[in-house]
């Protein structure tokens, strides 16, 4: 390149010109120049077409490998959270950018052969599915089902079942009458829990044919006692009902998580027979999903007992299907075995019971249809009158068994009259508190505040009651 330069006078002004001489091949060719000119329209926007590079390039995307299975969810689905925000960055900006398409969870999937003995719902939504064996949830696809089921986790699982043995250990082997105890209090301004009356209760049980109890539950004021309390009790329970041979099983529901689990936790270290709950009946479950994770995160502190749930919506104020509550909770909870139904809903009840009765047992938790349920097959009765009458109770199963359907009839007409006249003296726990210390002449009328107890006035007209009726 020569620079020349080159000096004109105008008027009072010098001026400098500088001429650049470029040598070379960098001139530009004009046929060149013309042959890259877009000849349509076409041609002129194909010049604006995104780089490859901003494309989502599925190369880009980790692997899923075995070690990202055995990830808890939760980790998982954070790390799909931080994929996905990586693709909208690369994406960022272009008109053609691809945006990951979730697909949700198709019932009619169940119906594949293959996939039938493992796959269900999540309770972690739409979008994930379940796999029985493998305990776990996956991000939902059919292609992911199948790739999920072509992964050697799976395959050891699918030989064998991790779960297998232990479902065998965990069944609950009660059946029968169970009775909800009552917790005695002293009669004093504190009402602090009687525990030398808990020892002549079980006697009294014992000696008319009563084999299971359930400690601290709505009946036993379980939500009005102390988790020091709850404890005591219970291992008072506990003690004094192995030397009778009496099946026990405690609630532990009804408070707090935190407070639930530790309940729990000691519940298994008592050695108690079986594990019941109610709901949290302040943040209560919004429906059956929220209803399954809260029993989830319990039954990971109850260690190989099994766990049933109280559905008593008269109580909890909390109704919901408890068909699409057992259908979602195999799989999800191992040691769940069924549940106490206390609605008096009997059609309902059977087709509760008979949904998967060789997994989940249904107790039948009213006393008014005891008849019903027997001739119905139930094998669980739960009746709060087995706490003064249980005689009675006893005589409705052993005569619909042998087939004296009037006798049972008639046991259980003289059941629900007393019950009902009962309860017409006052609200169920004190009234039936109330009635129990007239026919056993255990002290146990009082309860704890904020409930009422029966007046003297109205105890009078109940013993004259019971009385006529033939129950003293």
């Amino acid at each position: 390149m020569d620079i020349k330069r080159e000096k004109r006078n105008e008027t009072d002004e010098t001026v400098e010109i500088i001429h650049l001489d470029i040598e070379g091949d960098n001139r530009l060719d004009d046929n060149k120049i013309k042959a890259e000119t877009p000849k349509t329209a076409k041609d002129l926007f194909s010049d604006f077409k995104p780089d490859s590079a901003s494309d989502f390039d599925p190369n880009d995307e980790e692997d899923d490998s075995e070690e990202d299975d055995d990830q808890p969810l939760s980790k998982r689905i954070k790390k799909e959270h931080i994929r996905g925000r990586k693709r909208e960055s690369k994406s960022n900006g272009t008109p053609n950018s691809k945006r990951q398409y979730l697909q949700k969870y198709k019932k009619e999937w169940e119906d594949i052969p293959s996939v039938k003995p493992w796959l269900s719902e999540s309770v972690h939504g739409e979008t994930y599915f379940y796999c029985k064996f493998c305990k776990k949830d996956y991000k939902c696809g059919k292609s992911e089902v199948f790739k999920h089921m072509s992964s050697m986790k799976h395959k050891r699982n699918t030989t064998h079942p991790p779960s297998e043995k232990v479902i065998k250990k965990q069944m609950m082997k009660f059946r029968g009458l169970l009775c909800p105890v009552v917790t005695p209090f002293v009669k004093s301004r504190a009402k602090d829990v009687c525990y030398d009356l808990i020892k002549p209760y079980i006697k009294f049980l014992k000696a008319c044919g009563v084999k299971g109890v359930l400690v601290n539950d709505v009946l036993g004021e379980g939500m009005s006692l102390t988790i020091s309390e709850r404890k005591r009790v219970l291992e008072y329970w506990v003690n004094l009902c192995k030397e009778c041979g009496i099946f026990v099983m405690v609630q532990i529901g009804g408070a707090p998580l935190r407070s639930v689990i530790e309940l729990a936790l000691h519940a298994e270290k008592t050695g108690v027979g079986a594990i019941v709950l109610l709901p949290d009946l302040y943040h209560r479950p919004k429906d059956h999903l929220d209803l399954i994770r809260y029993i989830k995160t319990v039954s990971h502190s109850t260690g190989s007992m099994p766990i049933l749930y109280h559905h008593y919506p008269k109580f909890t104020a909390l109704d919901m299907d408890m068909k699409k509550f057992l259908l979602d909770i195999t799989g999800e909870v191992d040691t769940f075995v069924g549940l106490i139904y206390s609605t008096g809903d009997l059609q309902d009840t059977v087709s509760v019971m008979e949904l998967n009765p060789e997994k989940f047992v249904v107790f039948m938790g009213t006393d008014e249809g005891m008849l019903g349920a027997v001739a119905s097959g139930f094998t669980c009765v739960m009746g709060n009158s087995l706490n003064i009458l249980p005689k009675l109770a006893e005589s409705i199963c052993s005569c619909m068994k042998n087939g004296e359907i009037k006798s049972a009839q008639a046991s259980q007409s003289l059941l629900t009259k007393a019950i009902t006249n009962i309860y017409n003296y006052g609200e169920m726990v004190p009234a039936l508190k109330a009635a129990m210390s007239i026919v056993t002449k255990l002290p146990m009328d009082t309860v704890r505040d904020p409930m009422q107890g029966i007046w003297e006035g109205t105890l009078i007209k109940m013993r004259e009651k019971l009385r006529e009726i033939g129950i003293i």
